[in-house]
């Protein structure tokens, strides 16, 4: 059976989360500590429920995406899923965060890098995962580099919730938005390069990243190419 999917962005604070309604919705990513009221107001003006998630699906285990999840949780009763690699950051409530990709990045880590809310998440993960029983048509494939754990959702449509895999614009999005960037913070620079790769191969539409975006999958391929020959082998 066909199922038709639509994808509404939530813009937080310090990052983006997203509503994606098919035969029954799912949210991915929860923002940060304080975000659930804003998460739960933008669900309503899409006309769903907190009740009616079928699936939390967190991209990472930092706080600026998982920072509002137990609250949501409770409020909704859907199980949180999270790849096991970023289980124990999560649980542990403190960032892992790898190297600083820029100079913006050191400005605004001091900001930024926040203790949160343990997060215990309730569907542990380690391959790919299929969210047709969750009622949305589209995969979640790993995709490491910013963090060990990091995943992104490929929908069936073409878009991608890619997460943190890049970002858009600069200070978090606010400039130049749909500029494809490095994201402030790489665990291991192999394994992004790979997942972009990976996530280019399919040929998606555009990519939904957790700060900034939508990138245009064009951008994206013209700025990864030369990204490459530039880049210093790290």
């Amino acid at each position: 059976m066909k199922i038709q999917t639509t994808v509404t962005r939530i813009k937080l604070p310090l990052a983006n989360a997203y509503l994606v309604q098919g035969k029954r919705p799912i949210l991915v990513d929860t923002g940060a500590s304080g975000d659930a009221d804003r998460i739960v107001a933008a669900l309503r003006r899409a006309g769903v429920t907190p009740k009616e998630l079928s699936l939390i699906l967190l991209t990472h285990g930092h706080g600026d995406h998982a920072g509002a999840a137990n609250e949501l949780a409770a409020l909704s009763g859907a199980p949180v899923a999270l790849h096991r690699a970023d289980d124990a950051m999560a649980r542990s409530g403190h960032n892992v965060l790898g190297t600083l990709t820029s100079w913006e990045a050191r400005l605004l880590t001091p900001f930024v890098n926040k203790p949160f809310q343990p997060v215990a998440a309730t569907h542990l993960f380690d391959g790919e995962m299929d969210l047709y029983p969750f009622g949305v048509a589209g995969r979640v494939i790993p995709t490491p580099g910013h963090t060990p754990g990091s995943v992104s959702l490929l929908l069936k449509h073409g878009d991608v919730i890619a997460g943190d895999l890049l970002m858009g614009g600069y200070f978090g999005g606010v400039l130049m938005a749909r500029r494809p960037q490095l994201h402030y913070y790489v665990t291991d620079f192999s394994d992004l390069y790979t997942s972009v790769e990976r996530i280019l191969a399919r040929i998606p539409r555009r990519l939904l990243v957790g700060h900034g975006g939508p990138l245009a999958v064009e951008s994206v391929r013209a700025w990864f190419e030369t990204m490459k020959k530039t880049t210093v082998h790290r």
